[in-house]
């Protein structure tokens, strides 16, 4: 089996808000995105661990990253936070639960992604004089870990 090794090109952030999480539409003008997957330990040291700290994992979690170019619908002036077509997702705001599906490229059947859901707990917006206006939208998991699908 040949190896391969992507380029940050062609990754892609799906989400949904719909009841059952089967309508999910693409994130709009994404740059890039991050996951952080962690786990809390806690030291079970005792007096026979020949002098070497033990631990053990408890609590996993994970948080996300997506920066974006702030879009906006040409008519409305309204932000546009999915690409066209299909169900467009409302306004995506601080304190809503969505589903997410990230992924490494643009195939969204040959190559791994990995699905979570979780609450959006921030969203930085900027915008430079001599820059694009952007945003920096912060992401707590809610499920158990990352699911990693093909």
């Amino acid at each position: 089996m040949a190896q391969i090794t992507k380029t940050g090109t062609g990754g892609a952030i799906m989400i949904s808000d719909s009841d059952d999480y089967t309508a999910y539409e693409t994130i709009a003008e994404l740059r890039s995105w991050s996951l952080d997957e962690s786990s809390d330990v806690v030291e079970c040291t005792n007096m026979s661990s020949n002098q070497i700290r033990k631990y053990l994992a408890t609590h996993k979690s994970w948080t996300g990253t997506m920066d974006v170019y702030q879009a906006f619908d040409d008519s409305t002036g309204n932000h546009q936070y999915t690409s066209d077509g299909g169900q467009v997702v409302p306004v995506i705001a601080v304190g809503s639960t969505y589903k997410f599906k990230f992924y490494v490229d643009n195939s969204t059947t040959t190559f791994a992604h990995y699905d979570g859901e979780g609450i959006v707990t921030g969203i930085s917006r900027s915008v430079a004089h001599d820059g694009i206006a952007e945003m920096t939208i912060s992401v707590q998991g809610t499920t158990a870990a990352l699911a990693e699908g093909a």
